[in-house]
């Protein structure tokens, strides 16, 4: 095989000449690229690849796209030097094939592997190289094989065809998210421009799921307190766990309070005693601002079962003044005029005092805190109850009003 039949066959399949320092960019609908590949370049965003070639430019491809990167072992004037040693008959097409697999050539030595099948379509070597298996006295292609076992080709990849069809939904589903938030964003930016705005939505009826992440978008980026309170009304309507959970976070975690009492009203009219659990915990938190935000919606919840919960945080641990002078707080910033979308740091979000100190190299010296919005909270529960900061007469309390009462019970005498 002369030299220039093989540039000519490898710019068919690589499109551009092989160098050193690029990569061989496998892809999943089977196709391949040589170029110098980059995850964290200026312009490839999270997820994405950007592909660079020389005197080309560079394109940017979402990660799925791309199956494997692997960085070539010859240049392309080594493997020219190698091919041309060779000729284009079974013998010299499989050799060269195998110093191609031996260099981590992947696609050139499928490339000569299928020349020696075309020159001899039963060389055993060589179907076995390819995937190919011996069946009822026939050779059988790998996709033959992934067919037989239910598989489907899919996106560049096998898989059955109840994953292709969840990845059709999970497509959808995205698209769906995306649609909602372009749609929303366009109706706020034709609001009060025009008198017939192009798009249009009625939040009084919207219950689409998928509008919730442009809804939480939109009301992170709303000045008019007025549309963020409608937001957060239309959040509660739709009443869907994702819907719920922000609502119930930014009850507690909303450092405005305007907002945070909107939330908190969208919480009280999905009502549930589900929700107890979620709240007893931010009763835990290192931060007793929080403590006592979480005890004040347990106590608009109104259920007895957090009677318990509360009377253990009656007093809780918290870190003395002079030691959380340089602590991160999301309590003690300042309220923004804007819907903090965002809320605490996440690796602080429901930390309690004890991971926060086990995690902390510095010491720091903590104090007992009296929690009076604890207090309040137990009164309300507790029809007015007053045992002041001693959880156990609150527990025992608990226990005489609401713990199940036994049976009584007749026994008949012998008569």
């Amino acid at each position: 095989m002369h030299r220039a039949v093989i540039s000519f066959s490898l710019l068919i399949f690589f499109a551009l000449p092989l160098r050193a320092e690029r990569h061989v960019v496998q892809l999943t609908n089977g196709g391949q690229l040589e170029a110098t590949a980059s995850t964290d370049s200026e312009i490839a965003s999270e997820g994405n690849v950007e592909l660079s070639f020389e005197g080309f430019g560079s394109v940017i491809l979402p990660g799925q796209m791309i199956a494997q990167i692997e960085a070539p072992a010859v240049t392309e004037d080594e493997y020219f030097d190698q091919a041309s040693n060779f000729a284009d008959s079974i013998g010299d097409q499989w050799k060269l094939a195998l110093w191609c697999r031996e260099k981590r050539l992947t696609f050139p030595f499928e490339r000569h592997a299928r020349r020696v099948l075309e020159l001899d379509p039963n060389h055993a070597e060589a179907r076995k190289a390819l995937g190919y298996q011996r069946r009822d006295g026939q050779w059988v292609s790998p996709s033959e094989i992934m067919h037989q076992r239910g598989y489907i080709r899919f996106d560049g990849r096998w898989m059955t065809k109840q994953q292709a069809a969840l990845l059709v939904a999970e497509q959808r589903q995205k698209e769906q998210l995306i649609d909602w938030k372009l749609r929303l964003h366009r109706w706020r930016q034709q609001l009060g421009k025009s008198n017939a705005p192009e798009v249009q939505i009625d939040f009084n009826t919207l219950q689409d799921p998928d509008a919730i992440p442009g809804l939480i978008q939109l009301l992170g980026q709303e000045s008019e307190k007025e549309l963020a309170l409608l937001y957060i009304e239309t959040l509660g309507r739709i009443n869907n766990p994702r819907a719920r959970s922000f609502l119930m976070e930014n009850a507690v975690y909303q450092n405005n309070p305007i907002y945070r009492d909107a939330c908190l009203r969208q919480v009280l009219a999905q009502r549930d005693p589900h929700m107890v659990e979620f709240f007893a915990n931010l009763l835990k938190s290192y931060d007793n601002i929080i403590v006592n935000r979480a005890a004040f919606v347990l106590a608009e919840l109104d259920y007895p079962t957090a009677v318990f919960p509360l009377a253990a945080a009656l007093n809780t641990q918290h870190l003395a003044p002079h030691s959380s002078r340089y602590t991160y707080f999301y309590t003690t910033l300042k309220p923004e005029s804007r819907f903090d979308i965002d809320g605490p740091k996440e690796s602080y979000r429901m930390l309690t005092l004890e991971e926060f100190m086990g995690r902390s190299k510095n010491s720091y010296d903590t104090i007992r805190v009296p929690n009076q919005g604890v207090h309040l909270a137990l009164r309300h529960l507790c029809d007015g109850q007053d045992f002041g900061f001693n959880p156990e007469a609150w527990k025992a309390w608990y226990q005489q009003e609401h713990a199940p009462k036994s049976p009584s019970i007749r026994l008949a005498r012998d008569q």
